[in-house]
C-alpha cells in the first residue's frame, strides 16, 4: 500500500519498533485515519469501524465511514470521523 510515494509500512519509523509500540495511528484532519499494525476488522458499517491491534481495539465513529485501503497489517478509514476510542 502506497500513499504519497511512501510505503505505509515505512513512515519514518525505525525497524523493530513494532515490538515496543503495537500500532501507529495517523490522522489527516477528521476525514482520514491511517492505522498500521492492525490485526483485523471487527466491525464495519457507515457509522462505526472497529479495528483489532495487538493489544487493544480502536473504534472509529462518524458518518459515511469507509475502509479505503486494507492490507494484512494496515488500513485507511475515510469519512467524517467524529470519535476515536481506544479499548483494552
Amino acid at each position: 500500500m502506497r500513499k504519497g510515494g511512501r510505503s505505509l509500512r515505512n513512515l519514518g519509523r525505525p525497524a523493530g519498533l513494532e515490538d515496543i509500540i503495537p500500532f501507529h495511528l495517523e490522522l489527516n484532519g477528521n476525514r482520514e485515519a491511517v492505522v498500521e499494525g492492525c490485526c483485523g476488522v471487527l466491525e464495519y458499517d457507515d457509522g462505526v469501524v472497529r479495528v483489532k491491534t495487538r493489544r487493544q481495539v480502536i473504534r472509529f465513529t462518524g458518518r459515511g465511514l469507509v475502509i479505503r485501503c486494507l492490507t494484512a497489517d494496515a488500513l485507511v478509514v475515510a469519512g467524517y470521523i467524529t470519535g476515536i476510542e481506544f479499548m483494552v
